[in-house]
C-alpha cells in the first residue's frame, strides 16, 4: 500500500509540474518542502538498474522516477534561466513588464529545487555530473555579468558670475562673485540588480546549508569537461571557496556604482524603507559563514557587507503573537549576538580610543576566537576576484570623501532632529505602553550632547582612520541591537504564553540567562565620558535593578556622544537604536522604566517640582497617559528652550521640528518572510 502511495506521490508530481499551471509559487514551495525533506533523511538503496529503489521514511521511490523528475526540473530550470539573462541585458524594460520577465519568484524557487535535486540523484553519478555541470554553466554567467545602464545619477549646474569696481582716489577696487548650485537627479532604482542579487543569495543558500552539495560542486567544476574552473578550493576547509565565489559576486554587484554605495550607507543602520527586499539568505546559512574564522582575514568593507546581510536575515519585525516559538531561532539570535560583541571588542580595540575602553578581554569567551590557525581569505578566491574586490575598495574611497564633505556642513540641530526623526520612525519596536516614555528618555540624553565635553577622543580621525574601520563598526552595531531585539521579543513572547510576571520567572526562560551573561561584558568598559557619568549617578537610585543590561546603556550612551561629535549620522542613528532596544530590556526586566525615569528631574533643577509629578505619572501611566503625554511634551519643550537659550540652533530649520508627538508616527507595516523556505533551514544546521 505504501509502495503504492509512493510511487502515485511521484507520478502526481510529475503531472503536476508538466499542467500549464504547474510552475507557481504554492506548488514550488510544496515540491520544494518535499525534496527537502527527503535529502535529510538517510538513503538505503535495493534493487537493481531502473528498477532501483531508494527507501525514503517507508515510502520507496523508482530511481527512474526520480530521474524522470529531475529531467522535467532542470529543462524548466534552463527554459527560466535562458529568459532571466535575455531580461538582464535589456536597458529598457518598464517597471510594469519586470514581473513578467524575471519571473523572479518562480525562477528562485526552481533553482533551490533543482539545487537540492542534485542531492537527491548522487547515486547516478553520470547524471550528477551532467546535470551539476548545467547548474555550474548558468552560476558561472552569473558571477561574469556585468550590467550596464545601472541607477546613475546626473547633474545640472547654474553658475552666476557678478563683478564690480569702486574707484577711490588712486585706488581701484574689483570684486568677483560667483555663485555655483547644483542639482543632482537619480535615476530610477534599477530592479535588474535586486534580481541578480536574489538569485546568487539562493545559490549561497543551498551551499551553506548542504556541504554535501558544495562537494558536488567541487567535483564537477573538476570535471574534465571544464575548460575553465569556477572555484579556488584549497583542500579541507569544508570547501568553502564554492560559497565566497557567490558572495563575492554579490558584493561586487551590490557596490558597484555611486547609487549602490549611497544605498550601503543607508544599509548600515536600521531604517524602515519602502524599498527592503526580503533576503533568500536563510539566518543559520548566514550565520553559518559569519562564525568561519575565514572571514576575519577578509577585507574589512567585505566583513562589513557581510555582517549587513546577516542583521538583515535576523530582521526586527516583531513576531506575530500566535507565532510558534522555535527554540532553534533563539539559538541563532544569541549566537549572533555573541559573536557581535566578539567582533565589537575585537575591532574598537583597533580603533585607538583607549580612554572610552578598558581592559576587556578577561570576558571574550574562548570558544569566539575561531580557529587559531593563519587563513588566508584571498587564498579561496579568483584572482579575477581579488581584482574585483580591490577595485571596488579603492573607488569606495571617493564615495567615503564625498560623503564627509556632506556632512562637514551638517549643523548640529540638524543631527537632533534626524537622531529624534529616527526615534520616532524606530516606535514599531517599543511596547505601546512606553512609547512616550522612551522617546523622552531618549530625548533627554540626546539634547545633552552639543555640550558634553568628550576631550580629544574620536572615533573617526582624518588621516588615521580608515573609511573600512566606520563601515565595520556601524555593520557590527546592526547586528548587535537586531540579534538581542529578537532574543528580548523571544523571552516576551514565551513570558506570555506562559504566564510568566516576576523577574525571577523571566529568569527561568531558556536563553535569558545567556543574554544576560553577554550583557555583563559591559561592565568591563569605562565610565569616563560625562553623559555616562551622568546616567550611571541617575540609575544609583535603583541599584537592585538592571544590574547587568545596565552597563550596555551607559556604554551605548558614550558611544552615541563620540559618534555626534564625529559627525557620523549612520553610527549616531545605531547607537540610538541600541538604546532603545536596551530599553525595551529594562521593560522585559522590571515591566516599567522607573530605574531611568528620575532623568528627567535630575537634568536641570530648576525643574525639579515638574520631573517629581512627572515621576508619579509615570507610574500610573496605565491610568492617566493623556496626563503623562502631557507632562512628557513639556519636558521636551523645557530642554527645546534650553538648547535654544545655549544658541546650539543656528540652522534655518524651525525648533518646531524637535518636537514630536509618538502617536503621528508613521504606520510601519512588517514584511513577512517565504516561511517555507526559511523554516527548513533552520531545522537544518549548517554544515
Amino acid at each position: 500500500m505504501v509502495a503504492k502511495k509512493s510511487k502515485g506521490m511521484i507520478k502526481h508530481l510529475i503531472s503536476a509540474i508538466q499542467s500549464p499551471q504547474g510552475l507557481n509559487p504554492p506548488s514550488l514551495k510544496r515540491l520544494y518542502a518535499l525534496l527537502h525533506h527527503l535529502s535529510t533523511l538517510k538513503t538505503p538503496i535495493s534493487g537493481s538498474f531502473p528498477d532501483m529503489k531508494l527507501e525514503k521514511c517507508r515510502l520507496n521511490f523508482k530511481l527512474k522516477d526520480i530521474n524522470c523528475l529531475s529531467d522535467i526540473l532542470f529543462k524548466q530550470l534552463e527554459d527560466r534561466f535562458h529568459g532571466f539573462f535575455s531580461a538582464l541585458h535589456e536597458h529598457n524594460v518598464s517597471a510594469a513588464d519586470n514581473g513578467k520577465c524575471f519571473l523572479i519568484e518562480e525562477l528562485t524557487l526552481l533553482l533551490r529545487c533543482c539545487l537540492v535535486m542534485l542531492v537527491l540523484i548522487e547515486h547516478d553519478q553520470p547524471l550528477l555530473i551532467q546535470k551539476g555541470l548545467g547548474i555550474l554553466s548558468m552560476l558561472g554567467r552569473l558571477v561574469a555579468t556585468e550590467l550596464s545602464g545601472r541607477n546613475g545619477k546626473s547633474s545640472i549646474t547654474f553658475k552666476k558670475l557678478t563683478s564690480r569696481q569702486s574707484v577711490s582716489d588712486d585706488c581701484t577696487t574689483s570684486i568677483t562673485e560667483e555663485f555655483v548650485a547644483s542639482l543632482c537627479l537619480w535615476k530610477p532604482s534599477d530592479p535588474r540588480y535586486a534580481f541578480l542579487c536574489a538569485v546568487l543569495e539562493v545559490f549561497a543558500d543551498e551551499l551553506l546549508v548542504r556541504q554535501t552539495l558544495r562537494q558536488d560542486f567541487v567535483m564537477i567544476d573538476s570535471a574534465p569537461s571544464r575548460s575553465e574552473r569556477l572555484f579556488v578550493c584549497p583542500s579541507g576547509h569544508g570547501n568553502i571557496g564554492s560559497v565566497l565565489e557567490v558572495i563575492c559576486a554579490h558584493f561586487v554587484v551590490s557596490l558597484s556604482d555611486e547609487q549602490a554605495f549611497e544605498n550601503f550607507l543607508n544599509r548600515l543602520f536600521w531604517c524602515h524603507g519602502e524599498d527592503f527586499r526580503i533576503p533568500e539568505m536563510s539566518l543559520p546559512a548566514a550565520l553559518s559563514l559569519l562564525l568561519n574564522p575565514i572571514m576575519l582575514s577578509a577585507p574589512k568593507l567585505f566583513q562589513a557587507y557581510l555582517i549587513l546581510m546577516v542583521s538583515e536575515a535576523i530582521g526586527i519585525c516583531m513576531p506575530q503573537p500566535n507565532t510558534m516559538l522555535d527554540p532553534k531561532l533563539m539559538d541563532c539570535y544569541t549566537e549572533a549576538f555573541e559573536r557581535s560583541i566578539f567582533l565589537y571588542t575585537r575591532h574598537m580595540s583597533s580603533l585607538h580610543v583607549d580612554d572610552f575602553l578598558s581592559d576587556n578581554g578577561s570576558f571574550i569567551r574562548s570558544g569566539l576566537h575561531g580557529s587559531s590557525s593563519k587563513l588566508n581569505f584571498e587564498s579561496f578566491l579568483h584572482p579575477a576576484t581579488r581584482d574585483k574586490l580591490h577595485h571596488l575598495i579603492s573607488k569606495s574611497y571617493d564615495a567615503w570623501n564625498s560623503y564627509l564633505s556632506s556632512m562637514s556642513s551638517r549643523t548640529n540641530s540638524e543631527l537632533v532632529a534626524a537622531s529624534i526623526a529616527l526615534m520616532k520612525e524606530s516606535l514599531c519596536i517599543v511596547d505601546e505602553s512606553f512609547k512616550d516614555e522612551v522617546l523622552s528618555i531618549l530625548s533627554c540624553i540626546i539634547l545633552r550632547y552639543p555640550s558634553n565635553d568628550i576631550g580629544d577622543t574620536l572615533l573617526y580621525k582624518k588621516e588615521e582612520t580608515s573609511s573600512q574601520d566606520i563601515f565595520l563598526l556601524a555593520s557590527i552595531l546592526k547586528l548587535m541591537s537586531s540579534s538581542l531585539l529578537q532574543a528580548i521579543w523571544y523571552v516576551k513572547h514565551l513570558r506570555s504564553s506562559v504566564c510568566l510576571k516576576s523577574l525571577e520567572d523571566v529568569s527561568s526562560c531558556k536563553g535569558y540567562d545567556v543574554i544576560v551573561d553577554i550583557l555583563g561584558c559591559f561592565e568591563h568598559f569605562s565610565i569616563s565620558l560625562p553623559i555616562q557619568k551622568f546616567l550611571c549617578e541617575t540609575l544609583q537610585s535603583h541599584p537592585a535593578r538592571h544590574k547587568r543590561s545596565k552597563w550596555m546603556f551607559f556604554h551605548f550612551s558614550g558611544l552615541l556622544s563620540l559618534s555626534y561629535a564625529s559627525r557620523l549620522d549612520f553610527l549616531l542613528k545605531d547607537c540610538l537604536f541600541a538604546l532603545m532596544v536596551v530599553l525595551n530590556m529594562f521593560i522585559i526586566e522590571e515591566g516599567d522604566l522607573a530605574a531611568v525615569d528620575s532623568l528627567f528631574g535630575s537634568s536641570l533643577e530648576s525643574f525639579s517640582s515638574k520631573s517629581s509629578d512627572k515621576s508619579e505619572g509615570v507610574m500610573s501611566i496605565s491610568k492617566s497617559s493623556q496626563i503623562v503625554s502631557s507632562k512628557i511634551r513639556k519636558i521636551q519643550e523645557m530642554y527645546l528652550r534650553l538648547l535654544v537659550s545655549r544658541e546650539m540652533i543656528t540652522s534655518p530649520i524651525s525648533p518646531r521640528l524637535l518636537l514630536f508627538n509618538s502617536e503621528h508616527a508613521p504606520p510601519y507595516v512588517p514584511t513577512t518572510e517565504n516561511n517555507t523556505i526559511k523554516q527548513e533551514h533552520q531545522n537544518m544546521a549548517p554544515s
